[in-house]
């Protein structure tokens, strides 16, 4: 339910009910979404709340209005993308490589809505003794849904096998935003490379099931980071 003394817009608790429902496939590809009628009557909201909601679910890409009949599931379904959401460990393994992560800074540090677990690190693959560098990343996490998330060793641990296995709170889906970017003298040290090359950068939040964010990450991929992406069209 919606709670309506709370300082989140009631119109982002619906977007965000409804968003998770999609992602989570209760509402799938071609489905048609609750009028706003049942809508009102369900979360007792006032109609304009509603279509706020799902204009900014639109904006999302992830319905789509069409006049006089409803309001339809847009969204197509991603088989892999670029960040890829199975984990960077996982990524290395499939590839028959060892996993390698270097912590440059793990602190804790204070936010808006309590404490976050600042990590950063360069993640790599080793393979016959040669470790390629291929991202480093940016993670804040709330320590209030991972209390003593702190004490771990993320240079010997995954971070997302430890949410999955000690909190039971795995990533399920992220919004991202990808921008290109030039790398710099610390990124070309980092990556062990020269010269001003074209990177590319994500930013974004980390989901859990329930639509709860779990992380804040940016990730900056090295030049030989190798993209593939396949998709339902």
């Amino acid at each position: 339910m919606l709670k309506k003394n709370d300082y989140i817009p009631l119109y982002e608790q619906l977007r965000k009910i409804l968003r998770t429902q999609i992602l989570n496939g209760h509402y799938k590809e071609g489905d048609m979404l609750p009028s706003e009628s049942h809508l009102m009557k369900e979360y007792d909201i006032t109609r304009t709340t509603i279509r706020k909601a799902i204009h900014a679910l639109s904006q999302e890409g992830l319905v789509q209005q069409v006049h006089g009949k409803g309001t339809f599931v847009r969204i197509k379904e991603v088989k892999r993308t670029i960040w890829n959401f199975q984990g960077f460990s996982n990524l290395a393994r499939n590839r028959n490589e060892e996993p390698v992560s270097k912590v440059i800074e793990h602190t804790i540090k204070k936010g808006a809505k309590g404490l976050y677990l600042k990590l950063i690190r360069l993640r790599g693959m080793n393979k016959d003794g040669i470790t390629t560098w291929m991202t480093l990343d940016h993670s804040e996490l709330p320590l209030d849904i991972f209390p003593g998330l702190d004490k771990y060793n993320f240079e010997n641990q995954s971070l997302y096998e430890v949410l999955e296995k000690n909190f039971q709170c795995p990533p399920h889906h992220v919004d991202l935003e990808i921008t290109p970017i030039i790398s710099n003298q610390k990124l070309n040290t980092l990556f062990e490379i020269d010269g001003d090359f074209p990177l590319l950068k994500a930013n974004g939040i980390v989901f859990n099931k329930e639509g709860d964010e779990i992380e804040q990450i940016e990730v900056v991929y090295a030049p030989h980071f190798t993209f593939k992406m396949s998709q339902v069209i």
